[in-house]
Formats: structure tokens, sequence, C-alpha cells
């Protein structure tokens, strides 16, 4: 009896992952957290954006146009989160000159709409359109940078699109082994319940709808890389970017022994060497072909 009520109780908890939502709740948890005013002072104007995802969502977006010549930045912020969390990253970036785009997916923030993995990946995607068809944003100077999560859905839409760089910032290999390292760790134990105490077993073994899986994808990526981690980032481990990095032949991995997974400053430094980069190589490619910026 013992054994029947074992396995009767499995598939009650597999019946409630699949069925139940609790697949769609540990992910994206908590998605509810209050958006912030704009309290960033730039020169740029930053314009509180609306617009629809090809499958018909309402999505917010801040965006700040680039000056002259300047590729313009799509933010993809983690799971949880919002845009209004990060106004350090918009500020960083137009002081310098570029655009950014600080995309919330659906769900999010101010966003219409539930969250699942194909509907952030057709998110992204629409941001971009929205800026190739009306804001006249090339495509080829497009950079996606994501976060955690948002790195994840940047993997996925850079390696079927031609942008002009990708930034991965503490980016996990696939939802499965980020889970597994959370219920060790136990942050999402409490998630769990009564089942916390075998909740690393069940994630190990129950069918998983959603993957975000980084590392099968990242190989597909042809355009400049750069991978950034922290060693101190308890919430994704710096060896998954270890690996990520290993994956792609190309790719730049920066490793800070500084900050943690809920700042990025420690990282600025080295996008804005990543960036500079990006156009110096645009400036000799023009020189060579006659044009000059």
């Amino acid at each position: 009896m013992k054994i029947v009520a074992f396995i009767a109780g499995i598939q009650i908890f597999m019946s409630s992952i699949l069925f139940g939502g609790l697949e769609s709740q540990l992910i994206y948890y908590p998605i509810n957290q209050e958006v912030k005013n704009i309290w960033v002072d730039i020169e740029e104007k930053i314009q509180d954006t609306y617009f629809y995802s090809r499958d018909g969502v309402k999505l917010n977006a801040w965006y700040v146009k680039a000056k002259t010549n300047k590729p313009t930045i799509i933010y993809c912020h983690g799971q949880g989160e919002n845009i209004s969390l990060w106004q350090n990253v918009l500020k960083f970036l137009a002081d310098k000159g570029y655009g950014v785009f600080m995309l919330e997916y659906r769900g999010h923030g101010r966003s219409e709409g539930c969250p699942f993995e194909s509907g952030l990946y057709v998110d992204l995607e629409s941001a971009i359109k929205y800026l190739e068809t009306y804001e006249k944003v090339p495509q080829e100077n497009i950079v996606l940078w994501g976060r955690s999560l948002g790195g994840a859905i940047v993997v996925d839409v850079a390696s079927r699109n031609q942008v002009k760089a990708v930034i991965l910032e503490s980016t996990f290999t696939n939802i499965r082994e980020e889970a597994l390292h959370l219920t060790r760790n136990g942050t999402l134990e409490n998630k769990l319940g009564f089942w916390r105490g075998t909740s690393s077993f069940f994630v190990k073994i129950f069918p998983m709808t959603q993957k975000f899986a980084t590392d099968t994808k990242i190989h597909k990526i042809k355009v400049p890389l750069l991978i950034g981690a922290s060693v101190h980032d308890t919430t994704v481990p710096v060896d998954m970017s270890r690996k990520l990095g290993e994956l792609n032949d190309s790719a730049e991995l920066f490793i800070s022994d500084t900050g943690s997974h809920h700042e990025n400053d420690w990282f600025f430094e080295e996008v804005l060497e990543f960036l500079e980069k990006l156009e110096k190589i645009n400036i000799t490619i023009c020189k060579k072909s006659g044009n000059y910026l």
C-alpha cells in the first residue's frame, strides 16, 4: 500500500506541475514586483512605449533613441523582474549615446498576457520588428543584452536572427540545471511545500514543458558575443557561464571577482569596451568600402 500511495503521490505531483501551472509558477516567480517611476536623469528623452507582439499581446518598453551611427541595445531582464529595476543600465548606455530599448515581457510590469517560453521569444522578435518598422533601426544595428532568464531568451532569438552582437549577463545553461541548482541551495525549497525534501529528485525526473536550453543553441550565434558572470553569484553559478563560453568558439568570457546576481555595475566597463570595439570594426569596414561615417 505504501508503494501504491507513493506512486499515486508522484502522479498527483506530476499532474500539478503539467496541468496546474506549478512549473510556470516556479520559473516566473514573482512577477508582481512594483513598477517604479523613471528616476534616471539623462539628456535624451525616455519614451514610455507600447506596442503589440506578433500574437497580439500588448507590451510595454522604455525607449531612448540612439545618437548618430550608434547601435541600439535591447535589454532583456531576468525572471520576476521588470524594466524599472534596471534604470542604471538605461543611464549607463544612454549617457554614452547608445540607443536603449528596455523590453517588458508579457506578464511582467505593465505588459499584458501571461509568460511562457515561446511567448517570450515572440516578444523579443516583435521588439526587433518594432524598432525596424517604426523607428527605422536596422536589425544589423541592434545589440541584444540579456541577463539571467533574459539571456536564454536572447540566445534563442540570436540563434535564428542576424543582429549586430550579443551580450549575456549571469545566464544559465538550461532551466532544468538552473532549477536543480536552486533546489540544492534552498532557493526553491519553500515554494514546493510538502515536496521540498525531495525537490531535487523531482526536478531531475519530471517532464518539463519549458526548456530555455541556452546550451544547445549558443553555438549557432555567429556574431560577436560577450558573456559575463560574477564569482559571487549564488543564483546562477559562474560555472554555467564558463560552460556557455566553451560552447561558442568566438565568445569572449569575462569573470568578475566583484558583484553578485542582483547587481550588474561590475559588468559595465567590460560591456563598454565590447561595444566600442564593435564600433571600431564598423568604422574600419566603412573606410575600406569608401563610405566614411
